[in-house]
């Protein structure tokens, strides 16, 4: 090991070992001495639409502190660090990357109310059934005291078998008959948005949203669930429903004057769920239907049949279907769709782009579906801007629109790094106050 990196392990066996315990401390304190109400919101898919969606929905009854996507411990600790003592609620996604990692952070957050969207195969390698999942996330649904709430799916069965390691109060929702929030029904037909009819205590509550796709009906029916129960009106939910806008890269429209309308959906791709995003591009009104698809990930078995499954529904849905990967996309598809040029293979981001930009027709629908590795989401920015950095991996694991610098060449972007936290670290705001002057 090198100097250099004999002092990076240093700098985090002491921030691991010494730092962590402080920070904690805070923030068990923090916990400690709020009178909001905690909820968190965990589950294989839709934690995060259903966590904003929520914060949103709570924000008009008072402050609310919210945490969104970036659901481990750290990002927890820093979460309960924020509320103040005027925090009415604070809403949590609470993620697991492994076993045992959910009984630290429900013990940390100690909730209110539990939110589980449903029960999934993502994260496949760790925990290798949807029954380990469960018996994982789970445990946040233990973690509640007699007095608390669980808001299970009524629709996913190990999702609604958790009442049963509760003593607090449950409230379901879905499409089941029995759902305490029932989706009766759900309309969604791009470039038509998202609106459906719930019913609550016997009342029929009409929404219009901003969503794209019919999938999104269960995570509304969650937050709603969650929001009614709190209290939140039904007259008001429906307006606050309206006003929200999606989050970016989850099924996000992005129309292209005089041009395509692109829906990018790069944000994961778990095997389990990509067909719910061909589904609406199956349903759209569009002279052309197209999808991108690049990394599939959380799937058991062999890579070939993995992705052979994923191109078979593309194909189903689409017009054309392009794959974007480095070897193996031969195989992917029979050989009727080679044929027919309905089924194309490009061996990075870059020549996809080249060729959706060459062909795009006005007004025809293109999805874009992978998970972050690939960052197919340029190919959207190239309708925007000029994009510089086609690397094909650059290892980072947020969105090019997050990092900020697709427009800026990838052998510029360390330098561009530098000068930026050089910015920040000597700004006078930080240097002398919020008052200063720059």
């Amino acid at each position: 090991m090198t100097a250099t990196g004999r002092l990076k392990a240093v700098a985090k066996a002491a921030r691991t070992g010494v730092m962590r315990p402080i920070k904690l401390a805070l923030a068990r304190r923090a916990r400690g001495r709020s009178a909001a109400r905690f909820v968190a919101v965990t589950g294989s898919s839709g934690k995060s639409t259903t966590t904003a969606l929520l914060a949103h929905l709570l924000a008009d009854e008072g402050p609310v502190v919210a945490q969104v996507f970036w659901n481990t411990l750290g990002p927890l600790i820093r979460t309960l660090r924020r509320s103040r003592r005027d925090t009415r609620f604070v809403v949590a996604e609470l993620g697991v990357g492994g076993p045992g990692q959910m009984p630290e952070m429900a013990a940390l957050f100690r909730p209110d109310m539990a939110v589980v969207t449903m029960i999934g195969r993502e994260h496949y390698s760790a925990f290798r059934s949807r029954e380990a999942v469960a018996q994982e996330k789970g445990t946040l649904v233990e973690t509640l005291p007699p007095g608390g709430i669980a808001v299970l799916n009524a629709d996913d069965d190990l999702a609604l078998g958790m009442t049963a390691r509760t003593a607090a109060r449950c409230v379901t929702f879905g499409w089941a008959d029995s759902a305490d929030c029932r989706i009766l029904s759900a309309r969604a037909q791009l470039p038509e948005r998202l609106g459906l009819r719930l019913l609550w205590q016997g009342r029929a509550i009409d929404l219009q949203t901003r969503f794209t796709g019919a999938h999104f009906a269960l995570p509304v029916a969650a937050a709603a669930a969650a929001a009614l129960t709190l209290g939140v009106p039904p007259d008001a939910l429906a307006r606050r429903i309206a006003r929200f806008e999606p989050l970016h890269l989850r099924m996000s429209m992005h129309p292209v004057p005089n041009g395509p309308v692109l829906v990018v959906d790069t944000a994961k791709a778990p095997l389990d769920t990509v067909d719910l995003a061909f589904q609406a591009i199956r349903d759209a009104r569009a002279p052309r239907r197209r999808i991108v698809l690049g990394t599939v990930s959380d799937y058991p078995g062999a890579r070939k049949r993995a992705y052979r499954m994923a191109v078979s529904a593309a194909l189903q849905a689409a017009d054309e279907v392009m794959v974007v990967t480095e070897s193996g996309g031969e195989s992917w598809a029979d050989e009727a769709a080679h044929a027919d040029g309905r089924y194309r293979i490009f061996t990075s981001t870059k020549a996809a782009a080249d060729h959706i930009r060459a062909t795009a027709i006005p007004d025809e629908i293109i999805l874009l579906k992978a998970s972050t590795n690939l960052h197919l989401e340029r190919i959207m920015l190239q309708f925007q801007q000029d994009v510089r950095c086609w690397m094909t991996a650059c290892g980072k694991g947020d969105s090019c629109i997050a990092c900020g610098l697709s427009g800026t060449d990838y052998t510029l972007h360390r330098s561009a790094r530098r000068k930026a936290r050089l910015a920040w670290l000597l700004h006078p705001a930080r240097l002398f106050g919020a008052g200063a002057k720059s």
